[in-house]
């Protein structure tokens, strides 16, 4: 039975010295950061019908998504303009690449895998690398996934195709995109879980590309329930262990790279989904510790997938995260520090008015990231008083980040020396909102 999830079609990041700014975040990102406890920053990813639908997960998931996972095909160009502002606000793209047309009839022997490894399809692959190149920020590629399955036709058992054409079209499209100087793309090789040791083992050995052309081990895994009896498949409701278990099991004694789980979810049919998840989220330190990341995929397709499926499962899916998210230590209070950086005149035109501008440094000292900040008051003493309005949001800070804050501040004849009070808001990756206030003073 098909198990593909084919959809329907803090971390600043500054434009100055981009390229070098991605390829160190995907180098980071691939050795995740230890929390204070010392375990792995546990990441969230979600598969959404559009970009637009992220807050709404985002605020019923009570907790910031840290990868968007998106769906294109060979003839379609890579869709910067629209992922653009997810990267720049933090969030990891990561791309589930199809080498076949999304759209269109084809005549499937002119995409076998063995077309891909002999350069047919060079041109459109040096496009997509120089796509993703100059999009500057860190991708997450996902090729040609699930290909262990039969339900697509670049898997190992269709289309003409074998394990090893397989192999060798990874290989020579990872060897463009390198050719390409694409390396803020790094590679997730993702099978569709399997439900023996046995498989699992045969899956690894045959379709493996090898280390050095992989930088994650991905699956999708799902629990179907009793969606289906047919005399091609008879599902059953399946535990998270039962769904990922042989599969971790094999990859993990394989290979230290490390384990996304690219695609999961689970159906309300034939158990209770809100328990699934809750068990879920306790197994995965546990029992799946290597694995750096979920991605949710939140549609309504087969089933009703997503997690707002019912009230029970949505509550048990943010209670489940925020768990494991205080277990590692990744919430708590960011530690903001708000530094005076210099004053000046900006124009003639405020030197007049006697408008003076101040930079500066919102600082983040600790450990943990800040999220949403807002800066929402400030007083002053000598009559002067805040030219700039309130509230002004300046978004995210990640641990050890800065970002710069211009106030403008009207202040009256005479001189003297005077000191200012500024106030701000910022969240930690649980949603817990915490209050700032700073006191500056100068001549």
């Amino acid at each position: 039975m098909r198990e593909s999830r084919r959809t329907i079609s803090a971390y600043l990041s500054r434009r100055s010295g981009l390229l070098a700014a991605a390829v160190l975040a995907v180098a980071l990102l691939l050795a995740p950061a230890a929390s204070a406890a010392g375990s792995p920053v546990f990441k969230l990813g979600v598969v959404l019908d559009s970009p637009d639908s992220l807050g709404g997960f985002e605020a019923d998931a009570g907790r910031r998504a840290d990868i968007f996972l998106w769906y294109q095909s060979i003839d379609e160009d890579f869709d910067g303009a629209t992922l653009a502002g997810l990267a720049s606000g933090g969030r990891i793209i990561q791309l589930s690449w199809e080498p076949i047309p999304g759209n269109k009839a084809i005549n499937p022997a002119d995409y076998q895998l063995k077309k891909f490894a002999r350069g047919d399809f060079d041109t459109d692959l040096r496009r997509w690398a120089r796509e993703m190149r100059d999009f500057g920020y860190p991708v997450i590629i996902r090729p040609m996934c699930e290909m262990n399955g039969n339900w697509t036709l670049w898997s190992g058992v269709t289309n003409g195709n074998t394990p090893a054409d397989y192999i060798a079209a990874w290989r020579h499209m990872h060897d463009v995109f390198i050719a390409e100087g694409a390396r803020n793309v790094a590679w997730d090789w993702s099978p569709n879980r399997d439900g023996s040791t046995a498989d699992a083992v045969n899956t690894f050995n045959n379709y493996y590309p090898g280390d050095a052309y992989v930088d994650y081990v991905g699956f999708s895994g799902y629990n179907w329930g009793t969606m289906y009896n047919s005399s091609a498949w008879v599902s059953s409701w399946q535990s998270f262990e039962e769904v990922f278990g042989y599969s971790y099991d094999v990859m993990a004694a394989r290979t230290n790279k490390p384990i996304m789980l690219s695609e999961s979810a689970s159906t309300e049919l034939g158990g209770d989904k809100a328990a699934w998840i809750t068990d879920a989220f306790d197994q995965l330190p546990v029992r799946f510790p290597r694995v750096v990341s979920l991605t949710w995929f939140n549609l309504i397709k087969e089933t009703d997938w997503r997690i707002e499926s019912s009230a029970a499962s949505q509550q048990a899916f943010s209670a489940g995260i925020r768990k494991l998210d205080l277990n590692s230590g990744l919430c708590g209070m960011p530690e903001m520090q708000l530094n005076r950086k210099a004053s000046f005149w900006a124009n003639y035109y405020d030197y007049v008015n006697r408008v003076l501008s101040v930079d500066f440094n919102l600082d983040n000292t600790g450990s943990n990231d800040a999220f949403n900040i807002v800066v929402d008051g400030s007083s002053s003493s000598g009559g002067v008083s805040l030219a700039s309005g309130l509230p002004v949001t300046v978004g995210d800070v990640a641990a050890g980040g800065e970002s710069l804050l211009r106030m403008k501040y009207a202040v009256p004849g005479g001189g003297g020396s005077f000191f200012t009070s500024t106030f701000a808001t910022a969240e930690d990756r649980c949603g817990l909102i915490y209050r700032y206030s700073r006191t500056s003073s100068w001549n």
